[in-house]
């Protein structure tokens, strides 16, 4: 067997993975809402790579090994497809932006004028979330009521839940339309207002 051929498949096979790692890292840094920073560093040390990798594509290097050469190119191919994709991620990420998760396992009909007017908010899974969800920066959750009281002995401040009383049930064919939602308020806060 040629072992160019081996060479060329193990090298496409290093960019698949350096991306797909790259990506996996990427959601994490999304779900963290720190994406780009990300997306920002990983321009830095590609566009470097990048550079170098065509500087020495470019310069004669005579008598170099195949291997070399085909190592050379994949690293500039790498490089260029994590400058696109990091670009990409720079250019589209909000890290700033409010999140507003739905665990009520309903959807929602918001028509909350601080929200948005008829913004239609729709459930993650198909069943009520029965643990609390971890907190995460600019991110809020509806959740249920009962749910909504172990937040507030948990001390979440980042808790919603429907009031139930202003909102009309059109039963389990469509989304429950919501005229408010309520903060949960810990139960720390609660004892220094009273």
């Amino acid at each position: 067997m040629d072992t160019d051929i081996v060479w060329g498949v193990a090298l496409a096979f290093s960019v698949i993975g350096t991306l797909g790692a790259w990506f996996h890292y990427c959601g994490r840094a999304d779900r963290a809402r720190r994406m780009r920073p990300f997306a920002m560093r990983t321009l830095r040390f590609a566009g470097l790579g990048f550079v170098l990798g065509m500087a020495l594509l470019t310069a004669d290097l005579g008598s170099t090994p195949t291997e070399w050469r085909m190592t050379l190119l994949a690293l500039v191919v790498c490089c260029f497809l994590l400058i696109y994709s990091a670009g990409s991620a720079a250019i589209a990420s909000n890290d700033q932006s409010l999140v507003v998760v739905n665990l009520t396992g309903r959807g929602l009909l918001l028509s909350d004028a601080e929200l948005a007017p008829f913004y239609t908010l729709p459930a993650q899974q198909e069943e009520p979330a029965i643990t609390l969800p971890p907190a995460r920066p600019r991110t809020y959750y509806v959740v249920s009521t009962e749910l909504g009281r172990v937040a507030a002995d948990a001390g979440r401040n980042d808790i919603f839940t429907v009031e139930t009383t202003a909102s009309p049930d059109f039963g389990d064919s469509g989304p429950l339309q919501v005229q408010r939602l309520l903060r949960v308020v810990p139960d720390a806060a609660r004892s220094e207002r009273s």
